[in-house]
């Protein structure tokens, strides 16, 4: 990953201003003995950084603020970090109603020694969207409740 990013950046900044030839921005993410996960992003300029979380794209600075509130260094699990990244999306995606048909999830393991990406099923993508949902429904049941009670104090 520390090899890569520069390369490709390298790569990317050998064009001419005005003739950017991939004209996207790139998200990396890998694993390596000295510095574990990484992830890193790069733009059609060159310039690249490194993450704990991020993402680029349509509303990327509302899902950014979003992870930056509530991202725990640390603290996340790989399952945590599939409720948070729902979350985000749920929020973020110019759609009315979150669905499987329009994410796709990968995640990226070590098991038994090596790195595993792997992408979620379209079954698993539409539970983890269905966890979401039950547990905003009681957010705002208990939002309400806590309202209510206030109300007749």
């Amino acid at each position: 990953m520390t090899n890569l990013v520069p390369e490709f950046r390298l790569l990317m900044a050998f064009f001419p201003t005005g003739k950017r030839p991939f004209g996207v921005s790139l998200l990396y993410i890998g694993w390596d003995k000295h510095y574990g996960f990484q992830l890193y992003q790069s733009d059609p300029s060159g310039n690249y950084g490194g993450w704990k979380a991020t993402c680029i794209g349509n509303n990327s600075a509302a899902a950014v603020s979003m992870l930056k509130q509530d991202y725990k260094e640390g603290e996340m699990t790989l399952k945590t970090a599939l409720a948070l990244a729902i979350k985000v999306l749920n929020k973020t995606m110019d759609v009315s109603k979150l669905s499987a048909e329009k994410v796709e999830i990968a995640t990226l393991t070590r098991e038994n020694g090596k790195t595993v990406i792997r992408v979620l099923k379209q079954k698993e993508v539409e539970q983890l969207i269905k966890q979401h949902e039950e547990e905003e429904a009681k957010a705002e049941r208990e939002k309400k409740e806590k309202e209510q009670k206030e109300k007749d104090k």
